[in-house]
């Protein structure tokens, strides 16, 4: 299998192996093929979700989390978030 994609990894993506990409914040994206098709699934760190965006190429992968707004949990309550 030949892997290819147009986006440099920057500095904050790691390359773990073929199918795999973790970020410095623990987010990953998984690459599976579909009948020759390839889809990134993309899941957030501390999510409880097996997956939390589905992408059609690493770019559009990567970019799930670059637009994705800062969010961090309230204190005392483990299942809130607030947008910073």
């Amino acid at each position: 299998m030949n892997i290819s994609f147009g986006a440099p990894l920057t500095s904050h993506w790691q390359h773990i192996h073929a199918d795999w990409w973790q970020d410095d914040q623990g987010n990953d994206i998984h690459r599976v093929e579909i009948d020759d098709d390839a889809l990134y699934h993309c899941h957030l760190a501390g999510s409880p979700l097996p997956w939390d965006a589905v992408a059609t190429s690493l770019d559009e992968a990567m970019a799930v989390f670059d637009t994705r707004p800062k969010e961090r949990r309230v204190p005392g309550n483990g299942t809130r978030y607030r947008r910073r």
